[in-house]
């Protein structure tokens, strides 16, 4: 990744509520614009700019679906942010995205979606990614799936094994700080929570 595009990504994330949406995003993976507005009562207007802001800057990826018979947008991340690679690029979303364009065009159904999860399984797009979509696009078949248990918020790996006892996001080995209290029992918490609370 060159200099300039971190510059661009920097930029991009230089606003308090466009890292709030990124976050977001991150942790769930594919999500609508309506979800994104109602979450975070914005206008389409104020929505759109930050979301043309960090499109431009390749943190995130879009894809308008026509979801029986009604097209909606979904974003899904393009990078992951990272304590020791800072920033890297998520090639299994990039293919992911690659692999929804051709349906841009057509109507998926809970039948038709059946064959673009094939499709998706032929391109080795992760069983847990393709179970979250599910949920988002048809949440009436109510599979049970998890949609964020698996991954670490922070570096999206499958490796979460307990979560913060602040904000309650999963988090791995790597990200999870142990803070013992005076007389108190250790608590785990996560990097955002420690900068939050202890600068």
């Amino acid at each position: 990744m060159t200099l300039k595009k971190y510059k661009q990504i920097f930029e991009a994330l230089d606003n308090e509520r466009r890292i709030e949406l990124f976050e977001y995003i991150l942790q769930r993976i594919f999500i609508s614009k309506s979800e994104l507005a109602k979450k975070y009562d914005l206008n389409r207007a104020s929505l759109n700019h930050h979301l043309k802001i960090m499109l431009n800057a390749g943190i995130i990826f879009e894809r308008g679906l026509i979801l029986d018979g009604r097209k909606q947008i979904f974003i899904t991340p393009a990078v992951v942010l990272h304590p020791d690679r800072l920033i890297e690029p998520m090639e299994e979303y990039q293919n992911f995205a690659e692999q929804l364009e051709e349906w841009t065009r057509r109507n998926l159904t809970a039948d038709t979606w059946q064959i673009l999860k094939e499709e998706l399984n032929r391109h080795e797009i992760s069983p847990n990614i393709v179970d979250i979509v599910e949920i988002r696009l048809f949440p009436s078949l109510m599979k049970r799936v998890s949609t964020t248990t698996e991954y670490c918020y922070i570096c999206r790996t499958e490796e979460a094994r307990s979560s913060c006892n602040t904000c309650k996001n999963l988090i791995c080995k790597t990200h999870e700080h142990k803070i013992k209290r005076e007389g108190e029992e250790t608590i785990t918490l996560c990097p955002n929570c420690v900068e939050k609370f202890f600068g």
